[in-house]
């Protein structure tokens, strides 16, 4: 196969060592498998939901000396459209920064309904065992699955050599998701909830975001031992910059989805227009709602809201700098089914943010520990424009709140500190 290794991260920019980067444990001193096979319907260059994650935690491991194989989409998401240049298959196998990917075919979930949603992970996931059955990707000693979808987390089981190790994430509990969503009947979510406890008892270790979906699982009947491992972020080449000249600025910049509740956001806008008229709301994203979510803003008047597409991935850094203070809404509903790794970059990057959720929520039980960022009620936009407005007025409050967030990134979130847990975990060893 020609060599067409290309290379995700941006280049390392001129700037103090942090302890992600001169701390006491690297990626070359994390004892990893021999190989791994990560399973995953999201990758990159998929810029948001767990796409960039998976993307981080696979690379890390091929550059710790895992020979690492991803069982993968064509790339979709947000846009529910197969990328340009991938339709045809070919780049359905490929090496990317040491990583040998393996797409397979499948039909974007257009409107994004229960149906769509089936017949997209349908599609995928009979492919996936067509590549097993045909050996196209053979079985492998350690194995990871990612849920979204509960599909790779059962099918995932066939490609585990004997003795081996799966270890199946859950970053999202699909079934609660759906109840409270309103995605489909009752007997749909009845299913799905059968389905995934099936499937995860079948893993050898689960592992989740927070507390609350530890919860989650075990109510739903999964016995499979669970742990909790924080979203993680490259903290080399996300890190704090200086802030930009401009005006105050609110950022959100992630997937236009149900989930998100956006329209917290637009109804928010309102609110800070009176409190604060000089401070503007960037937009940042695509999906599904992108078009509703414009003719609300046009609809409401909404002159401080400004639509702009995702930044590319080697302007990710800048493009978090521009954000005084980032906005990460979610719907209440769902809040402990899924947990948002856009807030640990966030942190990352120095900046605080807004989140709305509940008491004992998965971020507001963060927030109480690391006192980086400030969490309103959800669907009270008022209360969620006061908590921007104070902390655009307060720079030097925003700031210390930023720092707070990096040291805890630093210590508990980095890529070393979170492939050292899973390797552990593949390794049959505590995390």
């Amino acid at each position: 196969m020609p060599d067409d290794s290309i290379h995700l991260r941006p280049p390392a920019f001129d700037r103090p060592a942090s302890k992600a980067s001169a701390g006491a444990l690297s990626l070359a001193e994390v004892p990893v498998p021999e190989e791994l096979l990560l399973v995953a319907q999201s990758y990159w260059p998929e810029p948001a939901g767990s796409a960039p994650m998976m993307t981080d935690l696979a690379t890390a491991f091929a550059a710790a000396g895992a020979e690492t194989t991803v069982l993968t989409a064509r790339p979709n998401y947000p846009g529910n459209k197969v990328y340009d240049g991938y339709a045809d298959g070919a780049q359905d196998r490929k090496t990317v920064e040491g990583v040998l990917i393996e797409r397979l075919h499948t039909i974007p979930p257009a409107g994004g309904g229960m149906k769509a949603r089936l017949i997209h992970e349908g599609v995928l996931h009979a492919g996936f065992a067509a590549a097993r059955a045909r050996g196209r990707v053979g079985r492998h000693a350690a194995v990871l699955s990612l849920c979204p979808s509960i599909l790779s987390v059962a099918i995932a089981n066939r490609f585990k050599a004997p003795g081996g190790r799966h270890v199946a994430i859950v970053h999202d509990i699909q079934s609660g998701l759906a109840g409270a969503l309103g995605m489909g009947g009752k007997a749909a979510v009845k299913a799905i909830r059968a389905m995934e406890r099936a499937a995860l008892n079948r893993a050898d270790a689960i592992v989740v975001l927070s507390e609350p979906m530890r919860g989650v699982l075990e109510e739903l009947g999964v016995t499979r031992p669970i742990h909790v491992i924080p979203p993680h972020v490259d903290a080399d080449a996300v890190h704090p910059l200086p802030r930009p000249d401009q005006p105050p600025t609110a950022l959100y910049s992630g997937a236009f989805a149900r989930k998100q509740g956006l329209e917290q956001v637009l109804d928010m806008a309102g609110h800070l227009a009176e409190l604060m008229p000089q401070a503007r709301i960037k937009m940042r994203g695509q999906g599904g709602l992108e078009e509703e979510l414009k003719g609300r803003a046009r609809a409401m008047g909404l002159g401080n809201v400004i639509f702009q597409p995702l930044a590319p991935k080697d302007q990710l850094n800048e493009a978090m700098a521009e954000g005084d203070v980032h906005l990460v809404p979610q719907r209440p509903e769902g809040a402990a089914f899924a947990m948002p790794g856009k807030a640990v970059t966030i942190l990352a990057a120095g900046r605080p943010f807004v989140s709305t959720c509940l008491p004992g929520s998965a971020l507001a039980t963060l927030e109480a520990q690391v006192g980086a960022f400030l969490c309103t009620p959800p669907e009270e936009p008022r209360a969620m424009a006061e908590a921007v407005a104070a902390l655009l007025s307060d720079p030097a409050r925003a700031t210390a709140m930023g720092r707070r967030g990096r040291a805890w990134v630093e210590a508990n979130a980095t890529r070393a500190v979170a492939l050292d847990r899973y390797a552990r975990l593949l390794l049959g060893e505590a995390a």
